[in-house]
């Protein structure tokens, strides 16, 4: 191409044209994200920066707020409640023992845990408090601090024949303090993998103060000597309150509420002016005479004034006075203004995002169920029932699971349990020996007989189970079970109607080939009746009888 050629092309724009592009945030264009770079960090990162402030911030919060502690109360209470009940569920076939033994076998197991956890003396290394008070002890420290600390020992005590005890622990004692070179993280010695070696806990020395302590995880035989509990997260060594993301609002809740309640006080004090209608010189002109204008003195208008309001004085703290003024004076009253309407819907929703974050219901933690229906409270309830599965299934069933597998590894050591081959045999079974189950408090419903006829309904329809629909309840199916036939062998005994008799065909054993019989015998000739005997007198007719026996009655009557 020429140069000629070239000049006569039209020239190239030589404008950027921004090319097409797909992002999150829109390109950070977006004016709301302006100054919000928060840095990317690990969760255990975050956990250490902020764990002190957030333990103490949670606990202040429930010490000082009365919403916060009822939260504390209500879902201590559904997770909680009086203590989880421990069923023994043995896995007999991989064990290879009989329906029958293995029944047996965990009936006495949990009949030897009931007197261990009954007793504080047993179970406590301080003798205060049952099995099922430090379930309560420990969840609330959950809330509290985001996790569990307790020692395991085994102590030797006079009066009790167990020596594994439970001593829990304010996390606080652990110390929050990391260690690159030695693998330590918050106080936690760990391997390679993030499994904890040891932990570093604060004792209290009568003569050296608090020193720091390292205690192995476990000890030689596998036995756990510390328990620390926490809600799963990845690659954390730590918990944190699971209160942390609700305080700051918290503090709101606190703050909106004084302001109001402020305002509201102010309004009973109030302030009382006096205005007057006339202006200038023309408000004495109807009081001074033709000669007394000349002569007019404001000094001496201003005593007589005050002379009238000394004899008609305005008393505003006594009820029922009557105030006389002076002509052309007006009593005024200055009142705080206040947002009225506006706190109810404020505080409410304030409230519901502390209670989501909580892990409760609005009406769960404020007890206000103005507008709530049956099917917004049975929803509700269904959610907050996620939660506390979740938190009893995190948090409070490994800490009891831990404790009784080695209680029971003890008591089946000394032999006041006795196991099929002995200790070494269940060394061997452990993880299938040692399985339990826990049974909390019942889930909360909104109307008991609809939950019933859906239970009624479901199980009609071969789609739950008794397990499942007792564990709903509260309760354990092979107790209840048990206790109804208990029942009726007494009522029996007593020569009473038995309380739990079948009021259906196919409740009743061998029923269900019986009510197969009838159906297929229907609509077919049923076999002649075999003739009665001539010996056998025929069967009187019960009209004949009767009227046989009203005749004489009516002759005498005449």
């Amino acid at each position: 191409m020429g140069l000629f050629e070239r000049f006569r092309r039209p020239a190239r724009s030589t404008s950027s044209v921004p090319k097409p592009k797909a992002a999150f945030f829109n390109g950070e264009k977006n004016p709301f994200l302006f100054g919000w770079n928060p840095q990317l960090r690990e969760h255990q990162q975050d956990v250490q920066a902020s764990w002190e402030k957030a333990a103490a911030r949670a606990i202040s919060a429930i010490q000082n707020s009365g919403f916060i502690a009822g939260i504390v109360e209500v879902a201590s209470g559904s997770t909680v409640g009086v203590g989880l009940r421990m069923a023994c569920r043995p896995d007999g076939d991989e064990l290879g023992w009989t329906a029958e033994y293995t029944t047996k076998w965990a009936r006495k197991v949990e009949a030897r845990h009931r007197a261990w956890a009954r007793k504080k003396l047993n179970c406590d290394a301080s003798g205060e408090y049952t099995l099922a008070q430090l379930q309560q002890a420990a969840f609330a420290s959950y809330l509290a601090y985001g996790e569990v600390l307790s020692l395991l020992p085994m102590i030797k005590r006079d009066g009790s024949p167990s020596m594994t005890k439970v001593k829990l622990l304010p996390p606080t004692r652990l110390v929050n303090r990391n260690d690159p070179t030695a693998n330590i993280v918050q106080g936690v010695k760990v391997d390679g993998w993030g499994m904890p070696l040891s932990y570093r806990i604060r004792e209290r020395d009568q003569v050296l103060g608090w020193r720091e302590v390292p205690i192995a995880a476990r000890d030689a035989d596998g036995r756990p000597n510390v328990l620390l509990v926490k809600d799963p997260a990845i690659a954390a060594t730590r918990g944190i309150s699971p209160f942390a993301s609700i305080l700051k609002v918290t503090r709101q809740v606190d703050q909106y509420f004084d302001g109001n309640m402020t305002a509201l006080m102010i309004q009973t004090i109030f302030a009382a002016t006096l205005r007057t209608n006339i202006s200038g010189a023309a408000a004495y002109d109807g009081l001074l005479t033709r000669n007394d204008k000349n002569e007019f003195d404001a000094a001496a208008f201003a005593n007589i004034k005050g002379d009238w309001y000394d004899e008609a004085k305005i008393d505003l703290s006594q009820h029922g006075r009557i105030a006389h003024l002076f002509p052309g004076d007006e009593l005024n009253f200055t009142e705080s203004k206040q947002t009225g309407a506006q706190f109810d819907h404020m505080m409410g929703w304030l409230m519901r995002e502390v209670s989501r974050g909580a892990g409760v219901t609005y009406e769960s933690a404020t007890g206000d169920y103005r507008g709530a229906t049956y099917s917004s409270v049975r929803m509700a309830g269904a959610v907050e029932w996620l939660t506390v599965m979740r938190r009893r299934n995190n948090i409070i069933t490994p800490f009891c699971d831990e404790v009784t597998e080695w209680w029971l590894d003890e008591e089946i050591a000394t032999g006041r349990i006795e196991y099929p081959g002995g200790y070494p045999k269940f060394l061997e079974q452990r993880e299938f020996a040692a399985k339990f189950s826990w049974t909390g408090p019942a889930r909360p419903q909104a109307d008991d007989y609809k939950t019933a006829k859906a239970y009624e309904t479901r199980k009609g329809m071969h789609a739950t189970t008794l397990q499942e629909i007792g564990e709903e309840y509260g309760r354990d199916w092979d107790d209840d079970m048990r206790q109804r036939a208990a029942e009726n062998t007494l009522a029996e005994e007593l020569n009473l109607p038995k309380p739990w008799a079948a009021v259906d065909i196919f409740e009743v054993k061998g029923g269900d080939d019986a009510a197969l019989k009838e159906a297929e015998n229907a609509g077919k000739p049923q076999p002649p009746q075999p003739a009665r005997p001539s010996s056998q007198a025929p069967e009187p007719d019960p009209a004949k009888v009767l009227a046989d026996e009203i005749e004489p009655k009516l002759e005498d009557e005449e």
